[in-house]
Parts: structure tokens; C-alpha cells; sequence
């Protein structure tokens, strides 16, 4: 495996990633957040779906199909979301804390993986 395809490879993880988030925050109930935090993860959305159009026209560019990658770690953060979305409580403030808790592991992936292509990127002889 050389570079590029290494490239391509982390391209289609990241859209996967991009898909799944997009898929869970479609009809995601926030309400139970308050407004700061509902706006956090509401602007984490947008970002996602500039992403995920950018990452698109990407492997166009490299010839790549992503197929129907998944990725297991997103499956477990965003079901864990989810459990934490369904939850009734009485501590609103405890349920919102653990799911950007939650939320603060998705972000971080979700960036790592931006940040492995960036590094990637870096590292490919363009000339």
C-alpha cells in the first residue's frame, strides 16, 4: 500500500464518520439540553456537513468508492447517545452532562481522523 492509497483509506473512514453522524443527528431530540449545549452540537451538525461534501469531492478526485464502510466506534458513541437521549430523569443537568461527555468523545474522533488526513496530506510528495 503506498501513500495514496493510505490516503484513501482514511478519506473513506472519515466518510463514513461523516455519514454516520449526519444519520444519528437527523432527527436527534436536543431538548433536553439547554440552549448553549443544543447550539454546540447544532454547529458540530454544519461542520459535519460541509465535511462530509468536501470528503465527497475528495475521493472523486482519487477515484475511491467508500462502499458502506461503518465505523464500529462511532456506532458505539452515537448509541450511547442515543441511551442517554432516552433517558427520563429527574437531573435534566446530570443527563446533559453525560451526553457531551459523550458528544466531547464523538468530536474528538471525528477530529482525530481529520487530523490523520491533514498529516497524511503532509506527507505525500505533490510535485
Amino acid at each position: 500500500m503506498d501513500k495514496q492509497e493510505l490516503l484513501g483509506k482514511e478519506l473513506s473512514n472519515l466518510y463514513a464518520i461523516n455519514k454516520q453522524v449526519s444519520h444519528y443527528f437527523k432527527n436527534s431530540d436536543l431538548s433536553f439540553l439547554d440552549e448553549h449545549r443544543q447550539q454546540t452540537v447544532n454547529n458540530y451538525i454544519n461542520a459535519n456537513l460541509k465535511n462530509e461534501e468536501l470528503v465527497t469531492k475528495m475521493l472523486r478526485l482519487l477515484e475511491v468508492n467508500p462502499g458502506n464502510t461503518v465505523d464500529s466506534i462511532v456506532n458505539e458513541i452515537t448509541e450511547n447517545l442515543h441511551e442517554i437521549s432516552l433517558k427520563k430523569t429527574d437531573n435534566k443537568a446530570l443527563n446533559g452532562l453525560g451526553y457531551m461527555m459523550s458528544f466531547n468523545r464523538l468530536l474528538s474522533y471525528h477530529k482525530a481522523n481529520v487530523v490523520n488526513i491533514d498529516f497524511i496530506l503532509n506527507e505525500l510528495d505533490l510535485s
